[in-house]
C-alpha cells in the first residue's frame, strides 16, 4: 500500500489529563453509561493498560478528543494524571 505525502503524521505520547478539553455536554452524555465508565475506571485504578485515545491539538492549547471520551472521563474519575494518546495533526 502506498501513502501520499499528504498523509498526516501521528505521535503516541503520555498527555496530562488536565490538557484535554471535555465539554460539559459530553461529560453528561458519557456519564449515562455508568457501567462502562466504572469498568474503565477500575482498569485505570488497577494499572491495567488501556487502548490509547486519539487527540487533536486545540487552538489556543490543549487537546480535543477525537476518540476515547469514555476513557478520558474514566481516567479522570480514577485520579490518573496522564493518559496514553495518539496525537493527530
Amino acid at each position: 500500500m502506498r501513502y501520499s505525502s499528504s498523509c498526516r503524521r501521528a505521535e503516541t505520547e503520555m498527555v496530562p489529563l488536565d490538557e484535554i478539553h471535555v465539554p460539559e455536554k459530553t461529560w453528561l452524555k458519557v456519564m449515562r453509561d455508568k457501567g462502562q465508565i466504572e469498568r474503565m475506571r477500575a482498569d485505570f485504578e488497577s494499572g491495567r493498560r488501556t487502548v490509547r485515545v486519539v487527540l487533536r491539538p486545540r487552538f489556543g492549547g490543549g487537546y480535543n478528543i477525537e476518540d476515547g471520551r469514555h476513557r478520558v472521563i474514566a481516567a479522570r474519575l480514577a485520579g490518573v494524571g496522564f493518559i496514553e494518546a495518539l496525537i493527530v495533526d
